[in-house]
């Protein structure tokens, strides 16, 4: 039984690995580090807020002190880590050196900053945590007019919320129609004309070149020459996972940090999980993995190997204009996506691989309630 687990990142990933550890060690020495504050609150409900009337103080679940108290945890909020010293098995951070016998990285991702030019391309904001939306819901002021770069999923949520919220949408994206990387054509047009009835605006095919200060706001000129004038911006674009601290301290990184199938790094005594984390079947930011990692995980920390086992990853996309939920194609699988159904209940398509096997669905509006069928389906037929 390791005397010290230091877990970094205050996240879903890191308060839910916190939560099974305590569940499964109720004497064990937990410190969590912190940049932030260290509140707990939904991240996919940032996407949401806007219509719900949350401010950055509302969206917050339980409060930091309370947390600790509650899982019994040394609590270092901002407090940056600096440096992995892998030999010491010390963590440098801002508020000084932290010993620990296992340490699991809950880092997150960062916002992908685009390639614009201009005199004003770097206030874009991005929303990915509670500190960046209670900045963003603060400058901007009632029925503005905003400029929203990238229609993928965090995008498009977005886009649905601020319209929902009196704000008029603006969205940039350089493919052929909104969460175009994750649906097929004819859902994205779905959702393209149910959101413009909310007073979305849509720039697509198209991406923007320059961004300048302007009377009131910005002014963005997109590649075809044309003009958006906004008095407020959002980059959603993507998000990168954080493998700097990883990567300093020699740790194996690809697009995120390379975890094996127990959440283990290539340094025996560190852990990676979440948005930072890069498991042997890729990425996996979601809630479900989320949580179905932070147990094994756990229970490895502890001394038992555990292998993560992922239930079927399924989606709820937050556009309540045009209701999703879906299972992404996986990533490098050949095939294709197929109508099965097209009527009053909403659309269904299937994702078969080029042996003709299910491997993905998108399901809309009242055939969302098939989703657990699917699930159970595919569950049963991957295994």
């Amino acid at each position: 039984m390791p005397n010290h687990v230091v877990v970094v990142g205050s996240g879903l990933a890191g308060y839910g690995v916190l939560r099974e550890l305590r569940k499964l060690s109720p004497d064990a020495k937990l410190t969590l580090v912190t940049l932030d504050e260290g509140h707990f609150y939904s991240k996919p409900a940032l996407s949401t807020a806007f219509a719900k009337g949350k401010t950055g103080d509302t969206l917050v679940t339980m409060q930091a002190e309370r947390m600790a108290a509650q899982l019994q945890f040394d609590l270092r909020e901002k407090c940056a880590a600096e440096t992995i010293d892998r030999r010491a098995r010390t963590l440098l951070t801002s508020g000084g050196a932290i010993g620990y016998d296992k340490l699991i990285l809950a880092l997150g991702a960062d916002p992908v900053q685009p390639q614009i030019g201009g005199g004003a391309a770097q206030q874009a904001l991005a929303v990915n945590t509670l500190d960046q939306y209670r900045s963003f819901r603060e400058a901007l002021p009632d029925g503005a007019r905003v400029l929203i770069m990238g229609a993928g999923l965090v995008g498009t949520e977005f886009a649905n919320d601020l319209a929902g919220a009196g704000y008029k949408p603006r969205v940039v994206d350089m493919l052929g129609h909104p969460l175009a990387q994750l649906v097929p054509g004819g859902v994205g047009e779905m959702v393209r004309d149910a959101l413009a009835a909310m007073g979305v605006e849509w720039h697509l095919g198209r991406k923007v070149v320059t961004i300048d200060h302007a009377a009131g706001g910005f002014k963005a000129v997109l590649d075809d020459n044309s003009e958006i004038e906004a008095e407020a911006m959002l980059s959603a674009v993507g998000l990168r996972p954080h493998t700097r601290l990883a990567q300093q301290a020699g740790i194996e990184t690809g697009r995120g940090i390379k975890v094996n199938s127990t959440g283990l790094t290539s340094d025996p005594h560190i852990y990676a999980i979440g948005d930072c984390a890069e498991y042997p079947q890729g990425l996996a930011a979601y809630v479900t993995p989320i949580m179905a990692a932070a147990r094994a995980i756990a229970a490895s920390a502890l001394g038992t190997p555990t292998e993560i086992r992922f239930p079927v990853l399924s989606v709820q996309v937050k556009t309540s204009a045009y209701p999703i939920v879906l299972l992404p194609a996986p990533a490098g699988v050949a095939g294709t996506w197929e109508k099965e159904a097209d009527d009053a209940r909403g659309l269904k398509f299937l994702f078969r691989d080029m042996e003709g096997t299910v491997r993905g669905y998108v399901l809309t509006c009242e055939r969302s309630n098939e989703r657990v069928e699917l699930d159970r389906m595919l569950t049963n037929d991957l295994g």
